[in-house]
């Protein structure tokens, strides 16, 4: 049988607890959203997926304060860019990002609203909302392969909404 710590150690690395505003990700960000992984010639997470229903659904839960969970992400620096490839998290992110730069509307008492739209606090609410996310930074000095990013994205996404299975299939 093996120790706790033997049980414990799933990744070769400790991502950090942070948060960062919708505005901020919106205006600073080199988002990848599609995390290629060469070795399985094939994307680490499902396409964008999510129904109209579903991402105002999201932008309700950031207005009325629900919890939304934790995102995962890889932050790459390099000499040249900084790109935070998103290892879990795809659906709420870009939903957030998309609403703040005027991609969709949020019905509103039967009315349509798109950001720009919104009324003052509603907008610093959603621009400000400070999205919850682990993060571990990779430089030259650590680098992290396609295993290092599925077991990431398995050892988050071990219960909640079902993937395809084909697409977990093929992670591994």
């Amino acid at each position: 049988m093996k120790t706790v710590e033997e049980l414990r150690t799933v990744l070769r690395f400790q991502p950090q607890e942070i948060n960062s505003s919708v505005s901020f990700f919106s205006k600073h960000c080199n988002l990848d959203f599609d995390v290629y992984l060469p070795t399985k010639d094939r994307n680490l997470q499902r396409g964008f997926v999510w129904t109209i229903d579903q991402k105002r659904e999201l932008m309700w839960s950031i207005l009325i304060n629900r919890h939304i969970p934790r995102m995962a992400i890889l932050n790459i620096l390099s000499n040249k860019e900084e790109i935070y490839q998103v290892i879990d998290g795809k659906q709420r992110l870009s939903t957030m990002i998309d609403f703040y730069r005027g991609k969709f509307d949020l019905m509103i008492e039967g009315q349509s609203y798109y950001f720009k739209d919104l009324p003052q606090d509603y907008q610093k609410v959603i621009g400000g909302y400070m999205c919850p996310y682990y993060i571990v930074n990779e430089n030259y000095e650590n680098t992290y392969n396609d295993e290092d990013k599925i077991n990431w994205f398995r050892y988050i996404n071990f219960a909640g909404t079902p993937q395809d299975a084909k697409h977990l299939q093929a992670l591994i």
